[in-house]
């Protein structure tokens, strides 16, 4: 029992000192980045959806000491596609009348949502560069996207959309790595129509990034 205790334990040290020790020299100046993201995403306004994020971006240089953290600095754009798989049925603005024979119905407009797609173009990225396996990374973006929302004040389908997010990405080779990051979004359309509530939503997102000379 000990000895499959202490057996364990090495495989675990070793796990450990291989994340924290092994270097990876990450994307280098110069090199394109392009993946795959998705995950889920909740609004707060009671619509879900899983988005697939389409990345492609380039890595326009690295950090230098005395003014930037280690690291790499990415311009890049998305295309996305996301499928709602959850909305609210309530009515926008209801009311429950009686009709003439004293039943209740209710009244306002019918939500409905299905689909959203559009494309973030910047999304700027700052990877970290921890000496290991392990890279954090920030990022924010802006971009368009098309919905078929309806009932939810968002105007007639056209509206612009910003984000802000953090993840961590882990490098199984110096050009293949997987990431884990969180994204907030912000919808509206700019007051471009009377109807401009906005909609904010929440995503995690897991993806896979090939680093391209």
């Amino acid at each position: 029992m000990n000895k499959a205790i202490r057996v364990v334990g090495c495989l675990v040290g070793m796990f450990v000192l291989g994340v924290s020790v092994v270097q990876a020299q990450g994307p280098a100046a110069g090199s394109w980045n392009v993946g795959l993201r998705s995950g889920y995403s909740i609004s707060e306004r009671n619509i879900d959806s899983v988005p697939i994020h389409f990345h492609i971006g380039y890595i326009l240089f690295k950090g230098k000491p005395g003014i930037l953290p280690a690291g790499a600095f990415e311009i890049a754009t998305e295309p996305f596609l996301s499928a709602v798989t959850r909305h609210s049925n309530q009515r926008e603005g209801s009311s429950i009348v009686r009709d003439a024979g004293g039943e209740p119905v209710k009244l306002g407009r019918k939500r409905d949502a299905s689909i959203e797609a559009g494309l973030m173009l910047p999304v700027l990225s700052y990877h970290f560069d921890l000496g290991s396996r392990l890279s954090p990374y920030i990022e924010g973006g802006l971009g368009i996207l098309y919905h078929d929302y309806q009932g939810y004040d968002l105007g007639d389908g056209f509206t612009f959309t910003e984000m802000a997010g953090a993840g961590l990405s882990y490098f199984l080779h110096d050009n293949v790595s997987l990431s884990l990051g969180y994204r907030f979004r912000h919808t509206s359309n700019a007051s471009l129509y009377d109807e401009n509530d906005g909609l904010n939503s929440h995503s995690l997102l897991a993806g896979v990034s090939f680093f391209l000379p």
